[in-house]
């Protein structure tokens, strides 16, 4: 289970397989690293590629800084690329579920000669120009999450419906002070355009059509997302919700197989 020091904020991260080629995985927000276990992810893909399955920072066994700015675009990249740095690979197919995805549209955009592919799941890259229902959103959530966690997951249940229990107690788990800070970093995370447009990396995007629960236009912008980038694959999923893209392995793990083996035989 190692863990190093980007500039002051310590990363977690597992290693898992030897051979094949390197993934990075990243969750969601609100998840960690454990998340890809308990779907069935690692047990699967272990015995074919070489996994660095991150906690990115605030969630998990990473540091939880209370700073906003810590969890800006260029902060979380590197956070990948040092990881990618101690393991002494320079390039991986980086995999990113939600939260996860929005990092790995930024690599794309940061960082793309460490990415020998994009695998974006069930999230887009957030308009250069914050909406007055994102800035609602995400504000209103800080301060819920501020008063703590139960308070937060109490209001969601209240507007949602109640959570399955499993679920429930991995959110209760967060720490309230560095998850307010990541809603607040949100307001910065866009980009125009003409950002996406110039991303060259090959790039597989996939998003269930039912896909409204993170943000009501969840979906709507994650296919928007992969028409503008030049060399993305979609997949729309019919009738799948946001966390169903996740829990879901066996069905999306044949297409990320499929997707490693079209990039690593075109490379060679």
């Amino acid at each position: 289970m190692p863990t190093i020091d980007n500039r002051g904020v310590a990363v977690h991260y597992e290693v898992e397989g030897s051979k094949g080629p390197v993934v990075v995985m990243v969750h969601g927000m609100g998840m960690s690293a454990q998340d890809w276990y308990r779907a069935g992810y690692v047990e699967t893909l272990r015995e074919e590629y070489r996994l660095l399955i991150i906690d990115s920072r605030g969630f998990g066994q990473s540091g939880k800084p209370p700073d906003p700015e810590a969890y800006g675009r260029r902060e979380k990249v590197s956070d990948i690329t040092a990881v990618m740095d101690a393991e002494g690979v320079s390039q991986a197919h980086y995999w990113g579920f939600s939260m996860g995805a929005s990092i790995g549209w930024a690599m794309g955009m940061l960082a793309p000669e460490r990415a020998r592919s994009l695998i974006i799941a069930a999230y887009p890259v957030l308009p250069a120009e914050v909406t007055p229902s994102d800035r609602l959103r995400w504000e209103s959530r800080a301060k819920l999450m501020r008063l703590g966690m139960d308070v937060y997951v109490t209001a969601m249940e209240m507007h949602t419906g109640p959570m399955e229990q499993d679920a429930k107690e991995r959110l209760l788990t967060n720490d309230g002070m560095s998850y307010a800070a990541q809603q607040i970093a949100n307001l910065s995370w866009g980009a125009p355009d003409d950002d996406i447009r110039g991303m060259t990396l090959p790039t597989f995007v996939y998003t269930g059509t039912e896909d409204k629960d993170v943000m009501p236009t969840n979906h709507e912008l994650t296919v928007r997302t992969a028409g503008l980038a030049p060399n993305a694959t979609l997949l729309q999923i019919p009738g799948y919700k946001h966390m169903q893209t996740f829990n879901d392995s066996a069905f999306i793990i044949p297409h990320i197989r499929k997707w490693i083996t079209r990039i690593e035989a075109e490379a060679n």
